[in-house]
């Protein structure tokens, strides 16, 4: 009888230890999960810090699909632009996988080329922003009758793209400028509530796909033609379903017309480009995701060539490129990406920081600007905005742990002299940097 008593009391002590082992293990697990989610938002939240240095910021467009694939020619074309976009101090380029026909054989994407852009960028030690389209004449007439199946079709082949290139860095963006006729030619302007709804409706479930498959990267919604002002009709469909919602950041590319005050210069960007245009198009739904959302931008410039935005002089375009630079960092972006690096492959527009052809591309005014104010940055973030000089005048204090001050500063005025860290500066139109001794 107490052998009895004592085997039981060592199977219900068995049963016990069984017992908190796996009540130890689950909690380990629950705690690994908790650590596993909290470094993924960490990884999340530090690509959308916009306390970091300006070069930490910056980036171009890089188009692809010059000439023909996989053609020396082609590939040249590719490598040159991001051997330029390093030279350049770029950290971001925007690559866009456009689901060509031509390149689509069986409902797959074709990626062996892309498979080399992906690698080349991680040799250049570039940051990927990956945006999406296509370019079908076939789906463009489906779409009329059989949205929902020409939306899956392309759903299918950008979650495609996210699992084979999960876990390498990659910053995503939505299916480009959805508010334009990029959406399957439907559209010109896009205040259509049901087209909206469409685009909004792929955002979603690809942003809950890569937070799914590949958590440690960001999800760029929204990648909106136009600044906020010009397209606040499509916006404010947008916000009110929900952009803010399904997506780690909002991209937009906030093209400046040349008839806005002083020729559409980026200063025009404090206003037409504000979170507040934001707030004040958003339901009370909405409204304090709209306020807490990075916004960042994925296009901007100014064209040689005449366009439908206007046509500036060499001078222009590069003093205008790189004050955009400034003006959006001074909104607190963490990304911003001009458009383009080079004029080659890029319509006639000569949006471009260089001129030529690949490989021996030439820079233009805004190449040099640009690269010799990065250059001379490198490291430094912005702190504020020095006000005792007039509002027409420019001076931004950017500062470095251990270094002295830097002061970038322009004026959208005629040239004059101020008085800069002890020291006398002629602004001009043109940003310079003022060295503190």
């Amino acid at each position: 009888m107490k052998k009895h008593r004592i085997f039981l009391w060592l199977i219900l002590l068995f049963m016990l230890s069984i017992t908190a082992f796996f009540i130890f293990e689950k909690r380990q697990q629950q705690d690994r999960k908790i650590e596993e989610r909290q470094t993924q938002e960490e990884a999340r939240s530090s690509i959308l810090n916009s306390k970091v240095p300006i070069t930490d910021k910056v980036g171009s467009f890089v188009w692809l699909y010059a000439y023909k694939k996989d053609t020396s020619q082609n590939w040249m074309y590719i490598r040159s632009q991001l051997k330029i976009a390093k030279k350049s101090d770029l950290r971001y380029v925007v690559l866009p996988i456009v689901f060509k026909k031509e390149y689509i054989k069986s409902g797959k994407f074709d990626y062996s080329e892309f498979d080399r852009v992906i690698k080349q960028v991680r040799k250049e030690k570039l940051k990927p922003i990956i945006v999406f389209s296509a370019d079908n004449v076939k789906d463009v007439s489906a779409y009329r009758s059989h949205s929902g199946k020409v939306i899956q079709k392309y759903e299918n082949l950008m979650k495609d793209a996210v699992i084979r290139y999960k876990d390498n860095g990659i910053v995503w963006q939505m299916w480009n400028e959805p508010n334009s006729l990029f959406w399957f030619n439907q559209s010109e302007d896009g205040n259509n509530r049901k087209l909206v709804h469409a685009w909004i409706g792929m955002e979603k479930n690809l942003y809950h796909f890569i937070r799914k498959n590949d958590p440690n990267s960001i999800f760029l919604g929204g990648a909106l033609a136009g600044n906020y002002s010009d397209s606040k009709n499509t916006i404010k469909l947008a916000l009110n379903d929900g952009l803010a919602s399904t997506a780690d950041a909002i991209a937009n590319h906030p093209y400046i017309s040349s008839v806005e005050p002083n020729k559409g210069a980026p200063e025009n960007l404090l206003v037409l480009n504000s979170r507040n245009i934001l707030v004040s198009l958003t339901n009370s739904k909405n409204i304090e995701a709209v306020k807490k959302i990075p916004l960042v931008t994925t296009e901007m410039g100014y064209s040689m060539g005449k366009t439908h935005h206007g046509i500036w002089s060499e001078g222009d375009q590069a003093n205008y490129l790189a004050r955009s630079i400034f003006i959006l960092d001074m909104l607190h972006q963490p990304i911003i990406s001009l458009y383009s690096l080079v004029d080659e492959g890029n319509g006639s527009g000569q949006w471009g920081m260089y001129r030529g052809n690949a490989p021996d591309y030439a820079a233009k005014q805004s190449g040099e600007l640009i690269t010799q104010l990065l250059s001379n940055l490198e490291g430094y973030r912005l702190s504020y905005r020095v006000n005792q000089y007039l509002n027409q005048d420019f001076v931004l204090l950017y500062i470095k742990t251990g270094q002295h001050k830097r002061y970038v500063c322009w004026t959208t005025g005629t040239n004059h002299q101020v008085e800069i860290a002890n020291q006398k500066v002629t602004l001009s139109q043109t940003p310079q940097i003022v060295y503190e001794k």
